[in-house]
């Protein structure tokens, strides 16, 4: 990283480092996909991008990764997310984790009527395969201690505005801004209803 990043990144004095080293309360962390990943040996562009000298496919030997989402970018990759928890914990000395965002807009689902809107069955099935493998993670040994969805109404979304919707609560841009839940809002608070305990192995549809 600093061969690569140079004068643009910068420097610490000794105290510094002390001062920052095992100073965090918790590792913030937000996922919504994965990619394969290899080696780029002649970066292009400026930036953060060429810096990272890397490819990022969503394919493998002609097969996409997982299905994908409304977005572009935006694959469905259970398993991606424990892989990932597992990296953060043995890199960072098992820092407590919350997932402060995860989420998953529905394909097409901004040009749906409000009933096919709301039976968001694509987003609990996300919600719902991504909070297993949270589970496998922390029967791994990762210390996770919270979860949240993105996001609990549609809202703006960055550079594609209300063109896309992440909301477990569908939201009437054109009415009044009336507010629906749909289904996986249903099946989220059915799933904490149901918890006892942090271990999030019990699932219902």
């Amino acid at each position: 990283m600093r061969q690569r990043v140079g004068d643009r990144l910068p420097k610490f004095t000794p105290q510094q480092q002390q001062l920052i080293k095992g100073s965090h309360d918790f590792f913030g962390f937000n996922h919504y996909t994965s990619g394969y990943v290899s080696n780029n040996p002649h970066p292009s562009g400026e930036g953060y991008e060429k810096d990272e000298s890397i490819i990022v496919s969503r394919e493998r030997d002609g097969k996409m990764i997982e299905p994908q989402a409304d977005s572009s970018w935006l694959f469905v990759v259970p398993w991606g997310i424990r892989k990932m928890l597992n990296w953060i914990s043995n890199r960072y000395g098992t820092p407590p984790i919350y997932i402060t965002e995860n989420g998953v807009d529905v394909p097409n689902e901004t040009m749906l009527p409000l009933e096919a809107a709301l039976n968001d069955t694509f987003r609990r099935d996300f919600i719902r395969d991504y909070i297993a493998q949270v589970g496998n993670a922390m029967d791994d040994g990762v210390d996770v201690r919270g979860y949240f969805v993105w996001s609990l109404m549609d809202n703006f979304e960055w550079a594609d505005g209300y063109s896309k919707r992440f909301g477990i609560h569908y939201v009437d841009y054109k009415n009044g801004l009336q507010r629906y839940a749909k289904k996986s809002a249903l099946w989220y608070q059915q799933f904490i209803a149901s918890q006892e305990d942090p271990c999030l192995h019990t699932f219902q549809d």
